[in-house]
């Protein structure tokens, strides 16, 4: 007869054995706050602040390894003395995790020290914006496409985008997430593998200012995310209340949700550009680009074009990701003959004055990015005629022109490309 630790031993072992054969997705997903009552708004308050008391408890110990989550009340520094509050929302089970995240910390930092980088140490907490929810079925559940439920919670709890989880996931571990005011549960699944069939087809990327991205296939897109008139207001609003009051706290409030739905815009324009490029090219060619240097120079310009994110995104997603060579000049080359020339910052199109080609010269850089890019794997970039990179262009500015903020065009159409020898 098994004991219930062999039983448990045995349980893990056969789940790692199945993750093998899975992939990791975490989905995110919004608690409908209309639909709280008071004492669950109450309680979830309370919740994210019990959190804080905790983890600032945690750090104060000599011995964080090893530290029992059997802690029913804690010390919290009010002004200049100690007043004892009691953990009466926080399960046991929030509390291992919140010690098992602090622990894990501990453990990235000391390797971080190892590596030599230069470390500090973790420091208390003013807020707590997230909570570990260890074990489906008992921190928290799933009860349908609709609802979900939270330990310690007597209401079920509406949510906004359970559907997006394939049938048949495994649920694992959750998040509880509180942001800007809102409540989010992020959730990570388990999926089968699925084989993925790579495209032979290869892209060169210019990155740029006035166009964004200007891809070797002939399409330039260019997009801006413009700002607020509230949030310009309300950052306003902010600069006249008294520091650290109840009103300076709700209009800061405010000011986050706004700049959230700036970055949120970004952040759907860029996992789009790459769903794209990942879907349709098995390799993909870039330049390593001085984003820093760009930002000193013109600022908001690079700020709002995330083109940074785009970049580091790519190296993690595509199959074949080439980074060329940032000394590489590709501006200054033509992609006919090779000839290397200057070109002025104002010059929008590129003439040869060695074999005579006319072209734009964002189009005529991804091309030299996308040739240079090659050669490191020991291949050579297909040369289409204009009929097909315009026939083969046409097929995807449907698919930018229907993401919102985003303006896609050929080269053909830009009106900078004269001639193309």
């Amino acid at each position: 007869m098994t004991t219930k630790s062999e039983a448990i031993k045995a349980s893990v072992k056969a789940t790692r054995a199945k993750r093998k054969t899975q992939m990791c997705r975490v989905y995110e997903v919004k608690i409908d706050s209309s639909h709280l009552n008071q004492a669950t708004r109450d309680h979830m308050n309370r919740l994210f602040l019990e959190a804080k008391w905790f983890y600032n408890h945690i750090l104060s110990q000599h011995k964080i390894f090893g530290m029992s989550d059997k802690v029913h009340e804690v010390p919290v520094k009010v002004k200049d003395i100690f007043e004892i509050r009691d953990l009466r929302c926080l399960s046991s089970q929030m509390r291992q995790g919140i010690i098992s995240r602090t622990q894990d910390n501990i453990r990235g930092l000391s390797e971080r020290k190892k590596k030599g980088y230069k470390i500090g140490k973790l420091k208390y907490k003013s807020e707590v914006q997230s909570i570990p929810l260890k074990q489906f079925g008992n921190t928290y559940n799933i009860l349908n496409k609709k609802y979900i439920t939270i330990q310690g919670l007597k209401q079920k709890l509406k949510v906004i985008g359970l559907k997006q989880i394939p049938k048949g996931s495994d649920i694992a571990n959750g998040t509880l997430i509180h942001k800007n005011g809102n409540y989010y549960l992020s959730i990570t699944t388990y999926q089968e593998k699925t084989k993925q069939v790579h495209s032979a087809e290869s892209v060169g990327i210019d990155f740029g200012l006035n166009k964004q991205l200007v891809l070797s296939n002939g399409i330039a897109i260019q997009y801006t995310v413009p700002v607020s008139p509230k949030l310009r207001k309300i950052a306003r609003e902010l600069s006249k209340r008294k520091l650290h009051s109840r009103n300076w706290n709700k209009t800061r409030i405010k000011l986050n949700k706004e700049y959230e739905k700036a970055t949120n815009i970004k952040e759907d324009i860029k996992n789009k550009i790459i769903s794209h490029l990942k879907t349709n090219y098995g390799t993909v060619c870039f330049q390593d680009e001085n984003t820093k240097a760009w930002q000193r120079i013109w600022g908001r310009k690079i700020m709002i074009t995330s083109i940074g994110g785009i970049i580091s995104t790519l190296k993690q997603k595509v199959h074949t990701p080439i980074e060329v060579n940032r000394m590489f000049a590709s501006t200054k080359t033509c992609s006919k003959c090779g000839n290397i020339q200057d070109i002025a910052l104002d010059e929008r199109v590129y003439v040869c004055k060695n074999c005579g080609n006319v072209m734009d010269r964002d189009y005529n850089s991804s091309i030299n990015i996308e040739t240079e890019g090659l050669k490191q794997i020991g291949t050579v970039r297909t040369e289409l005629t204009p009929v097909e990179i315009e026939a083969n262009t046409s097929m995807f500015l449907g698919y930018f022109n229907s993401i919102p903020y985003i303006k896609a065009s050929s080269v053909y159409e830009s009106g900078s490309l004269t001639a193309l020898a």
